[in-house]
């Protein structure tokens, strides 16, 4: 069935939108809320023209614990699942191009494939990116995060993908290659606490991104046992970058493309 009606609600200011209306406009609603950007439009607003699609590993389980719950379901049928509305083998897709005539590889979370999930399949999606970036010589790396963490039906081969992805940005790092963050809506748990801050630049493409954090309010409020008052702005766009823990926040995701270009080519 149709997955999408034409219409769609918009959380911020209740308006009513119409698709394609919105996808002239970059998925973004009047009132400037930004909703998720397929990977796939993101990739064409980012790259000069054509790209090529860099494949995931064929040989990776997604699925290594083989697990279950209770006879409810098995995590393989999920993944299938998740593969055959993406049309993607893993929750990044990955390409490389020409943005404003530098050489770039840019790896972009789906949180359609399981909430963007960074699991064994993932990881060593990502190192494939990142050895293809090294050996290309490429001019910037953008990481665009929308994400809900490990994959924690995979276990501890799904937390060595922190390990894996921080390996990788430091080896892209030595051969000197301008790297990225992109914070879309929603990056938590284990992907925020490894690669997320490894960038050079972080940047938040709008006010309205949320739930940057590595665990919700509720959660950090257990942790800290009412010490502290968790601030009204906390995991927000606003609030992380009045923490100073990101470097640029943009009107809207229209910017990006500009802007990455002209830290880039400093």
């Amino acid at each position: 069935g149709q997955q999408e009606t034409d219409w769609k609600n918009c959380p911020q200011c209740k308006k009513i939108s119409y698709l394609p209306d919105l996808i002239t406009n970059s998925y973004i609603c009047e009132c400037s809320f930004h909703f998720d950007l397929p990977p796939k439009m993101r990739l064409d607003n980012l790259f000069d023209s054509t790209y090529e699609i860099i494949e995931s590993q064929e040989n990776v389980n997604p699925d290594p614990l083989n697990f279950e719950v209770n006879e409810k379901y098995k995590y393989i049928d999920k993944i299938k699942k998740y593969r055959k509305v993406t049309g993607q083998k893993t929750a990044i897709m990955v390409a490389s191009g020409n943005i404003s005539n530098l050489r770039a590889v840019v790896v972009c979370f789906n949180p359609k494939f399981g909430g963007g999930r960074f699991g064994p399949a993932e990881n060593e999606h990502f190192l494939k990116a990142a050895n293809f970036a090294i050996q290309e010589k490429v001019d910037m790396w953008i990481v665009i995060y929308q994400s809900s963490g490990i994959d924690v039906h995979t276990g501890v081969t799904g937390l060595a993908g922190m390990t894996k992805s921080i390996i990788a940005m430091n080896e892209i790092k030595k051969n000197n290659i301008p790297t990225f963050c992109v914070a879309a809506r929603a990056t938590a748990g284990g992907t925020y606490a490894s690669s997320f801050f490894m960038h050079d630049f972080i940047i938040i493409e709008s006010k309205c991104v949320e739930n940057l954090l590595f665990s919700g309010k509720r959660v950090t409020a257990n942790i800290l046992k009412g010490t502290d008052q968790i601030p009204e702005d906390f995991g927000t766009g606003p609030g992380v970058m009045k923490s100073g823990l990101a470097d640029i926040t943009l009107e809207s995701r229209k910017e990006l493309k500009d802007t990455i270009t002209k830290l880039a080519n400093i």
